[in-house]
């Protein structure tokens, strides 16, 4: 079920087993597995769908999780672009790196439109007996001893786990005091779209490092493409810093910017709560796997969920543990590797 602005209704004290605030992807599969599960769940957005958000570059290895949250054909459906790997630049010295597979059958990864993607991952959800309500403002989470209390603009939710998936508003872990670490200099993105056609990008995306961060260029529609810049230190780049790739095309929309320095919430569960996607740990797009970590602990968290909801009396110590210790490791193996990649050490 679906509930919007213009339904004229207030939340009374609605219950259920489940409440997740934010439908981005984790948040959504979250959702989807928690309801094949037999639970009850709701899916709270400030938004109102279909919305627009930056796109998503996703690695071949997505489609076993399109697979597993049921979305495969509606995925294969959207024309998505594919791409068969990346090109690295540094300095003067550029090469491709191709995902895999054979000449014949290249692994090829997505340009996941995320205006289509999020409204694949919401109809789905739905289907399967989600309750989704948007332009609900969420105020605060009580803990009771019932549960959780969240209050929002729309009135009261009651729930037994509370799902934050607002991405790098962190919006449980602010209201609850969580312990957030940062792990880098501030990283700010700038980040836009030029319109056109531009031959040398046509194919795969463009990764280019330099000493003070990196610059991403992608076609993400047929004659639409992104870039995204980050720097070091926190300044702000020139709102004319475009890659000269894209110069000649036209701008569409402002360019925007995001804060992306790499942080980590220390507790990102409990049998009260969990944190999915961004919302646990953030590190710059350059990682590459953005969409696959948010999917993964999205399914995760709904099997740690499924398995307190089911042991409630016994002890869950060892569930959430768990999930908090693969939030910390993947952070961190990550960290390793975007050392290397993007050669920051100096930065760093």
């Amino acid at each position: 079920m679906r509930l919007g602005s213009g339904d004229g209704f207030r939340l009374i004290k609605m219950k259920f087993d489940v409440a997740i605030i934010g439908a981005g992807p984790a948040g959504l599969a979250t959702a989807i597995c928690c309801a094949e599960a037999g639970m009850c769940v709701c899916v709270l957005d400030r938004s109102v769908f279909p919305r627009q958000t930056v796109g998503e570059s996703a690695h071949p290895g997505a489609e076993s999780l399109f697979q597993r949250l049921g979305v495969t054909k509606d995925v294969a459906n959207a024309g998505f672009l594919r791409h068969t790997g990346i090109c690295m630049t540094r300095g003067s010295s550029r090469r491709f790196v191709p995902f895999g597979g054979t000449r014949k059958q290249p692994w090829r990864g997505f340009q996941l439109w995320r205006f289509d993607f999020d409204q694949i991952l919401l109809n789905r959800a739905v289907s399967i007996g989600a309750r989704f309500i948007e332009h609900c403002l969420p105020w605060d989470a009580i803990v009771t001893n019932g549960g959780i209390t969240i209050l929002t603009d729309r009135g009261s939710i009651q729930c037994q786990v509370v799902v934050d998936g607002t991405g790098r508003h962190r919006w449980l872990a602010r209201r609850w005091g969580l312990t957030i670490e940062t792990f880098s200099p501030i990283l700010i993105a700038r980040y836009g779209y030029r319109e056109g056609d531009s031959p040398v990008m046509r194919d795969n995306p463009l990764f280019v490092s330099r000493q003070d961060g990196w610059d991403w260029t992608a076609r993400v529609r047929p004659n639409l493409y992104q870039w995204i810049s980050v720097k070091s230190g926190g300044n702000k780049q020139s709102l004319d810093n475009v890659p000269t790739e894209l110069g000649e095309l036209r701008e569409v929309g402002p360019v925007r910017g995001a804060d992306v320095t790499w942080r980590l919430v220390l507790r990102s569960a409990s049998s009260r709560h969990f944190l999915v996607g961004d919302a646990a740990a953030v590190l710059d797009p350059s990682s590459s796997h953005g969409i696959i970590k948010a999917l993964s602990s999205g399914i995760l968290a709904a099997t740690c969920i499924g398995k307190i909801l089911r042991n409630r009396a016994g002890n869950t110590h060892h569930i959430v543990e768990g999930y908090v210790a693969w939030q910390r490791n993947w952070f961190l193996r990550d960290i390793r590797q975007l050392k290397i990649l993007n050669s920051q050490k100096d930065i760093l």
